[in-house]
């Protein structure tokens, strides 16, 4: 009787141990960690929740993506019969890069997954065809205020009025900065 009752506790001390080492295993197995610049997005049972660090999913009740938040560079390139016409009816050729990245906080995360997706929205070619109007047309609007001869010893004060007329908030996403890569006159 002595040996089947420590049989017997044998048995269920190894099915406790199988059940919590099974259960650790489950729960190290279902959290998800986060690199950095990124966002991680839940779908599922519970609504949508996003995370910049790591959260729980579990395979049948959640749906889990991962968004780039880091910041893209979009540049616009405009020369030849695109460049932009001067104040003083001179043409301009420029290539301005633009800096964008998705806003870091849960709603601007969940409005860009759910107007773009989370994979478009971590692809640079998808933002230069979100974007490349509204910089274009900032562009145009700010070169036609300045003299050729200003734009080109004053490059400081425009592109603080491209910053100013795109503004910081699109949709979700942020613009930091804009830096003019190349400026010239173009060749008549």
């Amino acid at each position: 009787m002595l040996a089947f009752t420590q049989e017997l506790t044998a048995i269920v001390l190894g099915a406790v141990v199988i059940i919590v080492v099974g259960f650790i295993a489950m729960i190290i197995k279902c959290y998800k960690k986060v690199s950095q610049g990124e966002a991680l997005i839940r779908n599922g049972m519970g609504g949508t929740k996003v995370s910049f660090s790591g959260m729980f999913v579990i395979p049948v009740l959640h749906r889990v993506e991962f968004m780039d938040v880091s910041v893209k560079r979009i540049e616009i390139d405009r020369r030849g019969e695109q460049g932009l016409i001067c104040k003083d009816n001179l043409r301009a050729d420029i290539v301005v890069a633009f800096f964008v990245r998705v806003n870091g906080t849960v709603g601007d995360v969940v409005k860009v997954a759910q107007s773009l997706g989370c994979h478009r929205a971590s692809s640079r070619e998808a933002l230069v065809e979100l974007f490349d109007s509204k910089f274009s047309e900032a562009l145009k609007t700010v070169g036609k205020q300045f003299d050729f001869a200003e734009l080109y010893t004053n490059r400081v004060k425009f592109r603080e009025q491209i910053l100013q007329i795109i503004g910081t908030d699109l949709s979700g996403y942020v613009l930091e900065d804009a830096a003019i890569d190349y400026l010239e006159q173009t060749d008549k």
